[in-house]
């Protein structure tokens, strides 16, 4: 008669012990695609509305980096909105090391001894969603902040020519370079009581994608990308100035109604014009001074290259999806069609004339394939304007106010 096997109890999992550890202060570079996110900046539930930091703060909790991300002073060099991604964002807080105290704060010792460091790479990527990956680590001094030690921040926006008149564009870049008042080129929070709409834009260019050849299916179909570089932005700024670049570019409006929107006597609100698609919007760069990025663990299979892998994945089912559109693109391009006059000629000749309005109704560019059509184009002077800040702040205090009295 065979003994009955006891049955094992299941090992009652000791609860992790931060306090054995130390903890240290460092930067995260991170990328991500943003894409399937609800912005960067973490809500109060990750599951109904996903974000980039949701994420990370879940990767970070459950490889005990940290216990809360409130006890871990942390901080962001950019709250990227819905959509937008990120290949130089910052963050920074406090985690969990394996160095002793005194290794860490001496900087030589910290240096001698990184190699016996926590894995902070490897060990956050592996919990992290397909579209989102730490970059590098730095260590940094007690009182760093990725927002206020961020000297500046670059943005890149990729679109389409199409007919776009880019020497126009450039022309209306050049007016944007330079300190000016953007609250016209934004859209007005009254809940964060700003009071000085002055942002600088050291560099804004506009040049042509070089990695990507579609010159061959038309040059309409041509990659061009925007580099902004400013020390700080306000909220969709860099969305409402490609709003403003496109509209220029379809010579809707001259490049100086820039100086228009500028001057505050003359245009005291925004008028009304939508945003530019989130879809090509891209955190670039973040400038800071000093940090030393570790972009590899030691050992037989550095960081680097699983992560570069990885994005090669990401990349390599991107550019398929891509090639088979662009594939039905090069066979409907010799479909024959007529020109306004009624002369036969090919797809590929037809898209590259400026199209004429149709029947008064005008289709104005959003960027990432998006399109608006009116009935009647006005110039943003002539529009309907939305409140200004003072109003907003008034209706915004008036609101409150209410609220509390109830």
């Amino acid at each position: 008669m065979d003994k009955k096997r006891k049955k094992k109890k299941p090992r009652r999992e000791r609860p992790f012990d931060m306090t054995r550890y130390c903890r240290r202060r460092v930067a995260f570079k991170v990328a991500y695609l943003g894409w399937n996110y609800l912005g960067f900046a973490a809500q109060a539930d990750n599951e109904k509305t996903p974000t980039v930091e949701g994420h990370l703060f879940r990767a970070m909790k459950e490889c005990k980096l940290i216990n809360d991300p409130e006890e871990a002073n942390f901080s962001r060099c950019g709250r990227t909105d819905k959509g937008v991604s990120g290949l130089g964002q910052v963050i920074s807080l406090d985690v969990r090391s394996l160095l002793t105290q005194e290794e860490l704060d001496n900087p030589e010792l910290e240096k001698a001894a990184r190699n016996r460091e926590l894995p902070y790479i490897d060990t956050i990527n592996r919990l992290l969603p397909p579209d989102i990956r730490i970059l590098a680590w730095s260590p940094v001094k007690p009182d760093f902040d990725a927002r206020f030690n961020c000297l500046s921040r670059t943005y890149k926006y990729f679109f389409n020519k199409g007919n776009l008149n880019i020497q126009a564009m450039q022309k209306a870049a050049e007016y944007i370079k330079g300190t000016h008042d953007f609250r016209n080129f934004c859209k007005i929070d009254p809940t964060k009581d700003i009071t000085n709409y002055q942002r600088t834009v050291i560099r804004l260019d506009i040049q042509p994608v070089h990695t990507l050849d579609t010159q061959k299916l038309g040059t309409n179909l041509m990659f061009y990308e925007v580099v902004l570089t400013g020390s700080a932005f306000l909220w969709h700024q860099v969305r409402c100035i490609m709003a403003i670049l496109f509209l220029v570019g379809q010579e809707l409006e001259e490049p100086e109604v820039v100086h228009d929107l500028m001057d505050i006597e003359k245009c005291d609100a925004r008028p009304d014009y939508p945003m530019a698609s989130d879809l090509p919007l891209m955190l670039y760069d973040s400038e800071y001074k000093d940090l030393e990025w570790v972009h590899a663990t030691e050992g037989n299979f550095p960081s680097p290259l699983r992560v570069y892998g990885h994005l090669q994945e990401q990349w390599c089912v991107s550019m398929t999806r891509g090639l088979m559109c662009q594939t039905m693109l090069g066979c409907v391009n010799e479909f024959m069609v007529s020109d306004h006059d009624g002369n036969p000629m090919c797809v590929q000749d037809r898209v590259q004339l400026k199209e004429k309005p149709s029947n008064g109704i005008s289709t104005v560019i959003l960027g990432g394939g998006q399109e608006m059509r009116m009935t009647k184009y006005r110039k943003l002077i002539e529009r309907k304007r939305g409140d200004s800040d003072k109003v907003k702040k008034d209706k915004y205090r008036a609101r409150k106010k209410a609220k509390l009295s109830n």
